[in-house]
């Protein structure tokens, strides 16, 4: 048995940055079926080609692998099992295209979608005939069954839990009954198997806020308690939050430091710090191995978990930029419509004490939700405005798949299914609503972020032009986009920046 596990190309807006980061839910589940003796490979259509950018329709550009090169490649290994990674709705399109190429290449071999966006929506993505069948939720002892079944010949699997797929003109979905409890038990992402010389090279990590090169990724945790309106995460991961211990969390970077010379990373947990226990530990145990890294936090870390001694030993242990999600500068908002359970006042003491320590910050924040007014759009620019931050992020209400913003705006006719996926970008705002049309909170987000843009020049001109120097070398022609807008007579009177989601 061959299984082939594809990273698709990624569809990018007329301004979005490049990136280039390892697929850990893929290396995750590589690692898991090499230890059961498959034969696998990953490709990564984005690191493989990541100077190749294929022009799309609307001012779109398909990011990574030609067409050519990747039915070459699926050829060459012939697999048995393909996965094809689908992380965001938006980029659906790219990842059945990738199922398109991979049918016609390997008619014989089964195809499986897997990611928050097949989770989230499994019997539109089963639509497809070149998709045999979804994975929802965490992939790595799913495909592992399947992998189990195809090799004896069986499809559908008797063991469907975890799988949707069309079988005699239906669609069986088939939720996970468990998720993976013990963290610990999985082996390390099987780096080994992806092109690690390519994102080294490339220097296009998550958010940009880099010291040090070689800079690369890890996932220390799954799950998260809240229930905030418009995240779709909990479609993989679940509401229990989960994590790997400290000991196995340091024996991976110490693994990334040895084997490629890492000298950065990036934690991408959605609640690093939500045991407090757990990242102590992580800290001392680095300071006290002497690994000598610098690391960030670029998806956010929860504010209600930390607090000065935390952020304090944080620091000590490496972390030079901590990014917090806010959402909603809005009392009302944050607890009536997001959900998050949040206290504003906590905020500006977190950054302050961020900030004493010698820690850049920036902040998330989410506008124009139904039921949002004006007053509360502009309270949150207002609020962002009042933090001492490097970096404040303003994105639009994205009802994703499996959100209950989605939900909302199915049932109140914002959206009209089947939608077109494309469309659910976070710079791209959707609906109208009795206080505000798509157009004026597009306006008034591009005029918020302009805005924060020159307060940030002016606060710290140092530390701005740092900032923009990194920036305009890894992504010249939307960066110099962006100061023509923000910056130059007349510049306000073009489109804005879309906003680049996270990873």
């Amino acid at each position: 048995m061959r299984v082939l596990l594809i990273q698709p190309p990624y569809d990018l807006g007329h301004d979005d940055e490049r990136q280039a980061v390892p697929p850990l839910g893929l290396a995750y589940i590589a690692a898991v079926l090499e230890r059961q003796g498959y034969e696998v490979r990953v490709i990564d259509c984005v690191a493989e080609d990541f100077e190749r950018l294929d022009p799309q329709p609307e001012g779109r550009r398909r990011h990574g692998l030609a067409d050519t090169a990747l039915t070459a490649r699926v050829t060459d290994f012939n697999p048995d099992l393909v996965g094809v990674s689908c992380l965001f709705s938006a980029q659906a399109a790219a990842a059945h295209h990738v199922c398109a190429i991979v049918k016609e290449a390997t008619p014989r071999a089964r195809i499986v979608m897997g990611g928050a966006h097949p989770s989230a929506a499994p019997a539109r993505v089963c639509e497809d005939p070149n998709v045999d069948a979804v994975c929802l939720g965490e992939g790595e002892y799913t495909m592992l069954r399947l992998a189990d079944h195809l090799a004896r010949g069986t499809f559908p699997p008797p063991e469907p839990a975890g799988l949707a797929y069309r079988h005699d003109a239906r669609t069986h979905i088939h939720p996970a009954e468990t998720r993976i409890e013990e963290l610990d038990s999985l082996p390390l992402p099987a780096r080994h198997l992806l092109p690690m010389d390519a994102y080294l090279a490339a220097r296009a990590p998550h958010g940009g806020h880099v010291r040090r090169h070689p800079c690369t990724n890890l996932i220390t945790s799954r799950g998260c308690p809240a229930r905030c309106s418009f995240c779709s995460i909990h479609t993989v991961w679940g509401r229990k939050f989960r994590c790997h211990s400290a000991e196995r969390v340091l024996a991976e970077l110490e693994h990334l430091v040895q084997t490629y010379g890492v000298r950065e990373v990036q934690f991408e947990d959605d609640n690093l710090t939500l045991d407090k226990p757990r990242i102590r530990k992580i800290c001392e145990g680095m300071i006290d191995r002497g690994l000598d890294l610098l690391w960030t936090t670029p998806n956010g870390a929860a504010i209600w978990a930390l607090d000065e001694p935390l952020i304090a030993l944080m620091r000590r242990a490496g972390c030079h930029h901590i990014t917090l999600a806010v959402e909603s500068g809005s009392p009302r908002v944050l607890k009536e419509i997001i959900r998050k359970p949040l206290n504003l006042d906590k905020v500006a003491p977190i950054v302050r004490a961020c900030r004493q320590v010698g820690m850049g910050v920036s902040v998330f924040f989410v506008v124009g939700f139904p039921g949002e007014t004006r007053e509360e759009i502009a309270r949150t620019f207002d609020f962002a405005m009042e933090l001492d931050v490097d970096q404040a992020c303003f994105f639009t209400a994205t009802p994703l798949p499996g959100t209950d913003l989605y939900r909302q705006c199915v049932a109140m006719g914002a959206l009209t299914e089947p939608v077109d996926f494309s469309r659910l970008r976070v710079g791209q705002p959707l609906f109208d609503t009795a206080d505000w049309t798509a157009d004026e909170l597009a306006e008034m987000t591009r005029q918020a972020q302009e805005r924060f843009y020159r307060q940030a020049a002016w606060r710290h001109p140092v530390r701005f032009f740092n900032a923009g120097m990194a920036r305009l070398l890894r992504e010249p022609r939307g960066t110099l986009g962006l100061i023509a807008r923000t910056f130059l007579p007349g510049g306000s009177g073009h489109r804005a920046a879309a906003v680049k989601e996270p990873v």
